[in-house]
């Protein structure tokens, strides 16, 4: 069974007192005065011209926060300057499904948000032509007025939110703007919060203080899958501020909370150091035998027997055996931790049998099923106060550690914040999964790619899920199957339709006890580096044009029309226009000096495009990369700041990763556990990012994700050009490369 993407992923406060509660505690986030107009739960209008729109996303960083309110103000009509956006909570009947994940928040909203916006706005022209004795239809608005030229009469939205709060909200919503009339959208917007995040207002999970608020810290089996046999509290309860040890079964789904024990303190200070002075045995399980050499090991054994045919079409063994040109090349990727800048964190309130939540949930609505499975209470009775996250990643999709919060609070009948160490964030992670890719691919007598064998072997990320039939085939995302008879037959939004006639993607899964998750792109992180290095790789060997060869595999026009009730296809079209949007923009044809190499690489994500074009230089084993360039198709640039950022930070994420991102499993237990053993980029060492964005009116897609996949391979080939070295398995310091800090060409 495949799990598609869609179904996986179905504040005020105060410097010095810490998060203002009081925000939260009296739930006047969806309230305001007796005569405000809230037709829906996006917007409110109050007396005095205040306009509030909730933002119902989480923000990790991405954007959403100021990005989606940015649709309702402008159906509204309302200057931005005039805006108030607060972080919503959790409110099934408002909004129905809250959550961040797979850049999938701005496709799936931006309808809805206009909607909103322009059912308000229809609401006070109404109220206010009923005040003139005026046809609505001689109506307009302008920045917060509803004006009637004829009689060149003008009222505010606060003077008319009274009698648009006593109207019947219509039953469809009015026609939408046309892109054409956009005064907002469009436009350089910065993010609601960065005032107060420049500032260290606390608007973060791990800034929550309640009152009476214990502070508890979790040990965790050092071996993968273990669970503790024995607990002796006796010197933990003997550090000062220690109150209570309790031991955290866990359940069954190790996703939704594992097993632990917990010391609950006064601080989190005390908290740690009776951690440190408990003494737990661990019954270790059948994790202690593995390490990341058996893990390689057994992706060879799995390689060399029969996987899970995918699809396929054409001769692939015949077609094979014809080919001039061919190219055999296995590529291996190493387990990857998110280090999100605030660590894993939540405060719970278990009481008169219900969970009041404050903490930086990523999916706060499957969030709230799985803290009520831990506390036993029907998920009605959890509340979910959602805070910004300092960094998401993919980590944050799950929420353990928010049913660790809610389990504790229960057993010690009080609110209590657990908050993890870096070490624990680090050893404890629900890391990328490991995988092998092995592809044989090959030109004819032409030139032309007429062969394409992909098999690929991963740590599925969705093996805790029960699968009715065949593994869980999460790890395919972004890569190449052929068509078929019937388009809409071999159509997936995740995968990308070629023309190459003799095509087959195999999968399996390895079973291991390694915690498995989904991290920035998920899948596409690798499988991007897996087929541009092959697709590089050829070109060179069969001395064909790298665009042509490109354009003859995926073609040039999408295999389905796009509609508005269907996901957007891809389009080769868009590919190849982002492209050469990049390399323009690289000046690609330049020469460079000796010892440079300038690579590229595009890749379809989450129906988004993104090209990167690299320039690295090699003296010996010493890399640098000097240069990125990005050129980026969403459809319709809601915030072209906000896009910008995203772009800038993804491809540093991903070059960080490419470089040095490794985690290494020995004795089931996690090697790195800080900063120190799991390197990231520097800033001496991170190019300038050069960002393009290509123009459009296509249907908004989202771009947290998708500047990431295409960076590692376009540095790969950079550096191919630059040595002849062909580096197939990541990070490139396992090549022997030393990274050092970029110059200029001058």
């Amino acid at each position: 069974m495949k799990l598609s993407r869609r179904a996986f992923f179905a504040v005020s406060g105060s410097a010095a007192g810490g998060l203002i509660v009081s925000y939260y505690l009296s739930g006047c986030a969806g309230k305001g005065s007796p005569r405000a107009f809230k037709p829906n739960g996006f917007v409110q209008i109050d007396p005095d011209g205040q306009v509030t729109i909730w933002a119902k996303n989480p923000d990790m960083g991405q954007g959403v926060k100021t990005s989606l309110p940015m649709y309702v103000a402008e159906e509204l009509d309302v200057e931005w300057a005039s805006v108030r956006v607060l972080q919503a909570d959790l409110d099934r009947a408002a909004y129905g499904s809250q959550g961040s994940g797979g850049s999938d928040n701005t496709p799936s909203e931006w309808k809805r948000l206009h909607e909103a916006g322009a059912i308000a706005r229809a609401l006070l022209v109404t109220a206010a032509a009923r005040r003139w004795g005026v046809d609505a239809t001689a109506c307009e608005t302008e920045q917060g007025s509803v004006v009637h030229r004829a009689s060149s009469r003008r009222a505010s939205y606060g003077s008319l939110a009274g009698d648009a709060a006593r109207l019947p909200v219509p039953a469809a919503p009015p026609p939408l703007k046309d892109p054409s009339q956009y005064r907002l959208i469009g436009t350089r917007v910065r993010g609601v919060d960065v005032p107060s995040i420049v500032r260290g207002v606390p608007l973060y999970g791990i800034d929550v203080r309640l009152p009476g608020m214990l502070h508890a810290a979790i040990e965790r089996s050092p071996v993968h899958g273990g669970r503790p046999a024995r607990v002796d509290p006796a010197r933990a309860l003997g550090i000062p501020g220690v109150r209570q040890v309790v031991t955290l079964t866990g359940l069954e789904n190790p996703t939704h909370l594992r097993p632990g024990v917990a010391v609950v303190a006064d601080s989190t200070w005390a908290a740690e150091q009776g951690r440190a002075a408990l003494a737990v045995t661990w019954d270790e399980g059948p994790g202690a035998g593995e390490s990341s050499d058996h893990q390689s090991q057994r992706f060879r054994e799995l390689d060399a027997g029969d996987l899970k045919t995918i699809r396929t079409a054409g001769d692939v063994a015949g077609a094979w055996g014809t080919a001039v040109t061919k190219v055999d090349l296995t590529f291996e990727q190493p387990l990857l931790a998110h280090a999100t800048l605030e660590p894993q964190n939540c405060t719970a309130h278990f009481h008169d049998g219900r969970c009041e939540i404050w903490g930086p949930l990523q999916m706060p609505t499957s969030g709230s099923a799985v803290i009520a499975e831990a506390v036993g209470v029907p998920v009605e009775a959890v509340t979910i106060h959602i805070t910004r996250l300092g960094g998401g990643f993919g980590r944050r999709l799950l929420s353990d550690y928010a049913a660790e919060a809610a389990v504790v609070s229960k057993l010690v009948g009080a609110p209590v914040q657990v908050l993890w160490s870096r070490e624990d964030d680090t050893r404890h992670d629900y890391y990328r999964p490991a995988g092998f890719h092995h592809v044989r691919a090959g030109l004819d007598a032409r030139g032309r790619l007429t062969v394409w064998h992909h098999r690929v072997i991963t740590m599925s990320r969705n093996r805790y899920r029960q699968a009715t039939t065949g593994p869980e085939m999460t790890e395919i995302y972004g890569l190449f199957v052929p068509l078929s008879a019937d388009p809409k037959d071999t159509y997936d939004p995740d995968l990308v339709p070629t023309r190459i006639p003799n095509c087959r993607l195999d999968y399996a899964d390895l079973a291991t006890t390694v915690p498995t998750g989904a991290w920035r792109a998920p899948a596409h992180n690798f499988n991007a580096f897996v087929i541009e290095s092959v697709l590089d790789e050829l070109a060179h060997r069969g001395n064909v044009d790298p665009l042509a060869l490109r354009a003859d595999c995926l073609g040039d026009r999408p295999v389905i029309p796009v509609t508005d009730d269907t996901p957007v296809p891809y389009d080769p079209r868009r590919e190849q226009n982002v492209l050469s949007l990049a390399l323009e923009n690289a000046d690609w044809r330049e020469p460079l000096p000796r010892g440079w190499g300038r690579g590229w690489a595009v890749h379809y994500t989450f129906g988004s495009y993104a090209a990167i074009v690299a320039e690295v230089s090699v003296e010996g084993n010493r890399l640098a990369v000097q240069r990125i360039v990005a050129a980026l198709d969403v459809g319709l640039p809601v915030n072209p700041l906000a896009l910008e950022a995203q772009t800038q930070g993804g491809a540093l994420d991903g070059l960080s990763a490419a470089l040095f991102g490794e985690i290494t499993i020995d004795r089931g237990r996690t090697v790195q556990s800080s900063f120190d053993g799991y390197r990231l980029l520097r800033n001496a060492e991170a190019p300038d990012v050069e960002v393009h964005i290509t123009p459009s009116r296509e249907k908004p897609m989202g771009y947290g994700e998708i500047a990431l996949p295409p960076v590692a391979p376009a540095v790969a080939n950079a550096i191919f050009q630059a040595t002849g070295r062909r580096i197939t398995r990541l990070p490139f310091v396992r090549s022997g490369l030393e990274v050092v800090a970029a110059r200029s060409t001058g």
